[in-house]
């Protein structure tokens, strides 16, 4: 997490006047929380979100070097920065201190700018490996024929947009008319098609200043994506309109100026297909709250197949409240 976003700083302290020292020094530029004992920093970690914990040597309670082997084999805190603050400089309190899992020890008498760069390294260092930890997951949950991320990490996309108060729209978009086509011009032909409508997608959030829109891929000619529900409606005509303009390329001269071609249906028998076009389905989150991932998809699937009914490329997205 970024420094600049206000971080939540654990000091963990009886002493008042160490407490004190630490709050002045760091109040400026992070929100600072204090415990008085063990117990007590227990409980503030197990209610809130902290970004980095300050911990005597002294504290009362539970021995601080066993409290932060304890911190560290918990899955909420296995990660989290802590550095030990001593009364004074101790070589075998250091390293004992740094056995049992500390990320940095400060002794007294310390000074400000000091404990400032400590701290705001800890917190560097800690967005750094979370950040590589979101790229390793996303690497190993990735489609492997766009790259895009999978469905783990939508599931996580939309649990982040249902338990937080933007106001985003979620989209999802289905190729239509895809299999016929698949099965005509060969299924490497299709993943170039389903990549370009990856590309065309991506182009259109990054042309509206949405290049940090999260786009994944369902798989096959599925995608989702998010977006600020301000510039929904432009995008999605944006992205109908590179998608009308050049779907068609990707077929013959001949089957382009019929504008269908002749495939076997899912019984088998031969009928006329159009060319492919794309259906986009969405909810508004600034007008409906939802209660669930599964009832945020179903809205979804519900405008998509509405979208569906269309004989061109079309979008629908929800905006009824309750």
């Amino acid at each position: 997490m970024p420094t600049t976003d206000r971080c939540r700083i654990l000091i963990a302290d009886a002493d008042l006047m160490g407490v004190a020292s630490l709050i002045g020094t760091l109040k400026d530029r992070y929100h600072v929380v204090t415990a008085n004992s063990s117990d007590q920093l227990l409980t503030l970690l197990h209610q809130q979100s902290i970004d980095l914990l300050l911990l005597d040597t002294s504290l009362p309670g539970e021995e601080p070097f066993q409290l932060c082997e304890k911190l560290r084999q918990e899955d909420k805190t296995t990660h989290l920065p802590i550095i030990f603050v001593a009364p004074q400089a101790s070589p075998q309190q250091e390293e004992k201190a740094f056995e049992c899992g500390a990320s940095d020890y400060i002794a007294r008498p310390y000074t400000a700018p000091s404990v400032k760069a400590r701290v705001k390294n800890q917190l560097k260092l800690s967005a750094a490996l979370a950040e590589l930890k979101r790229l390793n997951t996303l690497a190993l949950d990735a489609n492997p024929n766009t790259g895009l991320p999978g469905n783990n990490s939508i599931h996580q996309e939309l649990e982040r947009l249902l338990n937080s108060n933007e106001e985003y729209c979620v989209i999802y978009a289905d190729l239509d008319h895809f299999k016929p086509y698949n099965d005509v011009y060969g299924f490497a032909r299709g993943d170039e098609m389903i990549i370009f409508t990856a590309n065309v997608i991506r182009v259109a959030l990054h042309a509206a200043g949405c290049g940090h829109a999260f786009l994944g891929h369902i798989g096959g000619d599925d995608f989702m994506f998010t977006l600020p529900s301000s510039v929904a409606a432009r995008v999605t005509d944006d992205i109908l309109r590179r998608i009308d303009l050049e779907i068609p390329e990707f077929y013959s001269p001949d089957d382009r100026q019929r504008g269908h071609i002749l495939a076997a249906n899912r019984e088998g028998v031969e009928q006329l297909f159009p060319l492919a076009n794309l259906s986009l389905g969405g909810i508004d989150l600034a007008v409906r709250r939802f209660n669930s991932v599964l009832e945020m998809i179903d809205a979804c699937t519900e405008m998509k197949k509405l979208a569906k009914q269309s004989s061109s490329s079309s979008v629908q997205i929800c905006r009824r409240r309750g």
